[in-house]
Parts: C-alpha cells; structure tokens; sequence
C-alpha cells in the first residue's frame, strides 16, 4: 500500500495556510440547532509563559471529545475561556513589578494585574491555535470580564435572598504570606523532616509526670486539654486531673477521647488552637475557649509572651531551646511529618480564626450524591472521585477572601448598625469604590453605608461556568 503523505519533514508554512483556512470558514462555530453537544471546559489560567505542557495535553484530550462528537453529527460547543481571577495573577504581578498588593493603590494594581493578563493570555491564546483545538475562538470569554462577574455576584446574591449564605468567625486555614482564608482545594500535603518532642507536664499536685509528645510546642500557650484514649490503660488513674503546662505555668485537664491513638509519641496528647483540624473538633466538642497565638502576619501573638512577635518556626525552635534549658524534654525524635501547604505560596498552613462568609453546602451533600448517581462517567470508576469528595465534607465553604484581583462581594453595611445589605442582581458592583445602591438601612434607617472590601473565592467564579457558556 503506497503512502498518501509523501513528505519526511513537517513544513511550518503548511500548517499556517491550514490554521489560516480553519479561522477563515469558520468551521468550529457553534450552531445551536439539532442535536446540541455541550463541553463545560475548565478555563485555564494564564500564570506564566510559555503555556504548561501538562495543561495543553489536557486540552488536546478535550478537544478528541469534541471532534468525535462532531463526527457523530452533533452540533458541538466547544467553549474556549481564559480564567483571570485570583492568587496567581496577584503573586505574578508582585513579582513582576516588585510592588506589594496591600501596599499598592488597589486601582492601580487592578490595572497592573490585567495588563500582565492581557499580555500572557495573548500569547496562551496563540498556542491553543497552534495546536490545532477546535473550539469556537470567535467568541472566547473571560472570568472578570464585566458579564461574567455580574454573573457571579447575581448568583450569591440570589443565595443570599434564599438564606444559603452566613457569616461567622470561625477557625479558617489561613496563608499568611498571601494574607488570605484558603480553601480545602487549594491545600496539598507534604511530608516534612520534622522534631517530634517529648516534653515533662507535672501533675498538679504530686511528683509526677506525664510525658507529651508532639511536633508544636509554640502552641503550648494556646494549650486549653489534654486528651488521651479511653483505651488506654496507662492514664487511667490520671483521668480528670490537671497538668501544669511546662513554661507557662497554668493548668489543663485531662480528658479522654478516641482520637488520641495510643501509638503515636506518648498517647497523650495537647489539644490546641490550632495545631490541625482534630484541635478544631475537639474544641467544638468540648467547649473550649481558643486562645490566638499566631497571628494573620505568621508571627507569634501577645499571648505568647517573651516568644511574642517571632515567626512560627522561630518560636518553635526558641521554645525548645528553653524546654531543654528548664529540664521539661524526656528526648527529640526526627520524624516525617505529614503538613498541610498551601499550594500557592508553598508553606505551611495556619488555622486561625477569621470572620468569613459562608455558603451552606453541608445540607446539599444527599443532593448531591443523588444527583451524581444518575451522571453517566467515563470511565465509571471516576464516579468515585466525586462520592469521595461528599464524605469529606464536614464544614461549609468559606467564600470570602482577602485579596484584590477577583469578583467583589456585593455588600454594604450600615455605618450606623452594620446591618449587611445586598442589591438587586444585573449589575455589576465595586463595593470598595462604588456608592452604595441602598438609600436606607433596613433595620434602623440610617443613610450612610461602608462596601465590602473583599473578594470571591475563585471557586465562586468558577462554578457558574456552566450557566455562562449555556
């Protein structure tokens, strides 16, 4: 069988009279009669040049879905968007310019912020169509663009209207270096050479002493119980007593709970605010007052006295230095931690408590889960992927953030009351610049308002993706 394609060497000058012959005729245009065939595409984000290899395989992949579908006679739309909310084009333009965001006007790093947007995305849009993809490029959107963002802020304000929307101070996981709330998806975990420490807690009262070890002792002034298995028969006698917190001086109980696994480190352990997500629970359940030791600037608070004022990490090695000193270590273990990044700024997590707004999701999961039971997935086994999503939900999602370059949350506060107030959907607002729609207060009839000053989770953005390209 004789070869139809007879050359050995690709020629560039081809593949452009053939790209240039697909924008011409237009032959990837959406048409929205027949049989229609919808493809929601996760919009990539312009971070960085030249465009991830890994991100253009995926959309390649995309676009063998979208081609087959054509072949099969339906009409196909093949959205192309460009994602321009959030962390990274904030982070990108810091870099770019040398600015810091909180110390720059917040127009003026607006501006900066979709210039360098504008730029990269150019330059990302090109390669798509070098490479071929099929979507309809006459027509490609944007997530800040003004449509998509009065989208955005007509759905919470329709959430808000139903009563799915709070705010509440809450312990949060928190990026100091990006001064913001992060979300559950934007958290990866690393193991980390880390000192496992074993420190001496008197027993009030007596001679003796429990030994308790773990990889946080700057959190010993945050220390509200200490907590061991019920199982555990080597603290059995102790149940109900106190300990005094070594270089602080001031007495915890001892609590029993399951969470405390009797294999690690001593079987004793601190519950403190925050050390990690099991603290949070176990100050919920046993109603225990936090106390802030770290900071929105990662630095030890007041509360942590002479440490007061240093970094984490810091703090942790001062106070382990004066653990030894005072004769409070029983022995330093080196272990591989498993520690919560932010995949943003790449270190380490705090949970901190912050006022936030929350979106009720807890009570959509049986929803959810039905609905997920009836979505046809290819392959099948992804269908998991999604219910293993639902069981680990165990909190709302936090919605607000303390950033600049995203969608404004569309609230304004009574200065007199505070009473928060929501417009009517279809514009888009600007509540840090804009004057206040709302002539009275509702609930004490002032006339004078203060506009939010926070922005969406970009998750916000891009979850009413479905409903902007449809």
């Amino acid at each position: 069988m004789e070869p139809k394609i007879k050359e050995t060497a690709w020629n560039p000058e081809i593949e452009k009279q053939i790209l240039k012959h697909w924008q011409e005729s237009r032959i990837y245009d959406f048409h929205p009669e027949g049989d229609v065939f919808v493809i929601d595409t996760p919009p990539p984000y312009p971070s960085g040049r030249p465009w991830h290899i890994g991100a253009a395989a995926h959309y390649a992949q995309i676009d063998m879905i979208a081609r087959t579908a054509r072949m099969l006679g339906k009409n196909v739309l093949f959205p192309i968007g460009i994602d321009r909310n959030g962390l990274p084009v904030e982070m990108y333009t810091e870099k770019k310019y040398n600015i810091k965001m909180h110390e720059t006007d917040r127009g003026e790093f607006l501006k900066l912020c979709a210039t360098a947007l504008d730029d990269l995305e150019a330059e990302m849009i090109q390669i798509m169509k070098s490479l071929g993809l099929s979507g309809d490029f006459s027509d490609y959107y944007r997530t800040d663009s003004e449509l998509y963002r009065i989208l955005t802020q007509s759905t919470f304000i329709e959430l808000w209207k139903k009563g799915l929307i709070y705010i509440a101070n809450r312990p949060n996981s928190y990026d100091w270096v990006t001064g913001t709330t992060i979300a559950d998806a934007e958290i990866t975990y690393e193991e980390i050479p880390t000192k496992l420490v074993y420190m001496k807690f008197k027993i009030n009262g007596s001679e003796q002493i429990l030994t308790i070890a773990s990889t946080r002792p700057e959190l010993l002034c945050a220390c509200q119980a200490i907590v061991v298995n019920p199982e555990d028969e080597r603290y059995t006698n102790l149940l109900d007593k106190k300990v005094v917190i070594p270089l602080i001086n001031r007495e915890v109980e001892i609590k029993t709970h399951p969470s405390a696994e009797k294999e690690f480190g001593s079987g004793a352990v601190m519950v403190c605010s925050y050390g990690d997500q099991n603290d949070v629970a176990l100050f919920r359940e046993f109603k225990l007052q936090e106390i802030v030791a770290i900071g929105k600037n990662g630095r030890m608070t007041e509360v942590a006295g002479q440490y007061s004022g240093l970094k984490v990490k810091q703090a942790r090695e001062k106070i382990i230095e004066d653990l030894q000193k005072h004769g409070f270590v029983e022995r330093i273990e080196s272990i591989n931690h498993r520690t919560p990044i932010s995949e943003r700024s790449k270190i380490p997590i705090e949970i901190i408590p912050m006022e936030e707004y929350y979106l009720k999701q807890k009570d959509s999961i049986e929803r959810i889960r039905d609905l997920g039971s009836k979505i046809i997935f290819y392959p099948s086994m992804h269908k998991q992927i999604l219910m293993n999503w639902l069981e680990s939900i165990s909190i709302d999602w936090p919605i607000s953030r303390r950033r600049y370059y995203g969608t404004e949350i569309p609230i304004w506060y009574c200065k007199s009351c505070n009473e928060p107030h929501v417009p009517e959907p279809g514009k888009y607002y600007k509540p840090w610049k804009d004057q206040s729609p709302i002539a009275k207060c509702v609930k004490c009839g002032a006339t004078e308002f203060v506009g939010e000053e926070r922005t969406f989770d970009t998750w916000m953005d891009s979850s009413v993706s479905p409903l902007y390209i449809s």
